[in-house]
């Protein structure tokens, strides 16, 4: 295997683990731990979520479906299947994601008609809020 493969091997597997790792969080503490607030708490603390995810996530699944393509098209070794699984895992997950959860994610959040809230900033004195 040439060397730029397995770079593209690791950022493949890295991404990839970073989208199932952040789901498989979410479904196993994040639900547990949202069922015991209020049901307006954690409605804003979602949206907070989805608000930053929806800004920061699309990198690391363009990351892993690019190197994903790749190592389909590139490897001619026994684990192409593998490369080909994660594909099309990562391709249906976006399509499903793309069709139901992102716009609930865009329309949730100023349902209310309320302004968003400013997060708050951290002064240069330790512990002081501004």
């Amino acid at each position: 295997m040439n060397h730029w493969i397995w770079a593209v091997s690791l950022v493949g597997i890295l991404s990839t683990a970073v989208i199932w790792g952040t789901d498989i969080f979410f479904l196993t503490v994040g639900r547990s731990a949202l069922r015991l607030a209020t049901t307006s708490a954690a409605t804003e603390v979602m949206g907070f979520l989805h608000m930053f995810a929806d800004a920061r996530m699309p990198i690391w699944g363009a990351a892993a479906i690019v190197s994903n393509i790749l190592l389909v098209v590139f490897t001619r070794t026994g684990q192409r299947w593998f490369y080909a699984v994660s594909l099309v895992t990562l391709l249906l997950f976006l399509i499903v994601y793309n069709r139901l959860s992102n716009k609930a994610n865009q329309s949730s959040p100023n349902r209310s008609g309320k302004e968003r809230p400013q997060p708050r900033q951290w002064s240069r004195a330790p512990g002081r809020l501004e």
